[in-house]
């Protein structure tokens, strides 16, 4: 009977492998707090290693279509880590880890996706991660930021070219994780701050270096003189 022992502990290790390699994707995102952190999709194939989002979005963010699968090294240390890749030629690379535990959140994130809407009245097209990881306690505060971000505004601002975009930084500040984004020139700063729960806090700087009709410009469209050349605030959730 001693003998039968490691045969039956083989055995239902075994078994509690199949059963967690043939477990829908579906029920692993809620499984691994996927869903909580703001990932969406229209629709979810596949098993929890090789599993498909249709149309995944994370929060506000639009994903696309992005191949998923569950971490077994990071479930053996009773954590979860969704590993996600996208290769679109229309819509570029996007690949990351998404954490269901705490801290929550995501890490090693490289591509470019859209941001639907902006930054309210601040005309951002798309955001590109380079390297960037952004996790949160169970509280909502940032608890790991680094890496970089990078902010396309392709919508004329003044007679602006910000094309190129505004990149910088993360870190974590006052609990929150920041981006302090500069264009190419210096002349424009964005800084970015948001909490676990996807609220954020943006402040668009220009300098206008003394320019009176780009000044009566930008009033004109909302931004405020500051000590800091002219700035529009806004606000809002991911």
């Amino acid at each position: 009977m001693i003998a039968r022992k490691p045969w039956i502990i083989g055995g239902a290790l075994l078994a509690l492998i199949l059963l967690v390699a043939t477990l829908p994707m579906r029920l692993a995102l809620g499984w691994s707090g996927a869903t909580d952190a703001g990932i969406a999709a229209r629709d979810v194939r596949g098993s929890v290693w090789s599993g498909e989002l249709v149309e995944a979005r994370l929060g506000a963010l639009p994903l696309g279509t992005v191949r998923a699968s569950l971490s077994p090294l990071a479930l053996l240390g009773g954590n979860t880590e969704l590993a996600f890749a996208r290769a679109d030629e229309r819509l570029g690379a996007l690949a990351g880890r998404l954490h269901g535990s705490n801290p929550r959140g995501v890490s090693d994130v490289n591509g470019t996706t859209a941001m639907s809407g902006g930054l309210g009245a601040i005309p951002v097209d798309t955001i590109r991660f380079e390297g960037a990881t952004i996790r949160f306690d169970r509280a909502g505060k940032c608890a790991a930021a680094s890496g970089r971000l990078q902010l396309a505004v392709t919508a004329p601002i003044a007679g602006l070219d910000l094309s190129r975009g505004l990149s910088g930084p993360l870190s974590c500040r006052n609990g929150r994780a920041q981006a302090a984004l500069a264009s190419q020139s210096g002349m424009e700063r964005l800084t970015l701050s948001f909490d676990g729960s996807g609220a954020y806090r943006a402040q668009f700087a220009i300098n206008v270096d003394r320019d009176p009709a780009m000044a009566a410009t930008l009033a004109a469209l909302g931004f405020r003189a500051g000590s800091g050349g002219f700035v529009l605030a806004t606000s809002g959730r991911f």
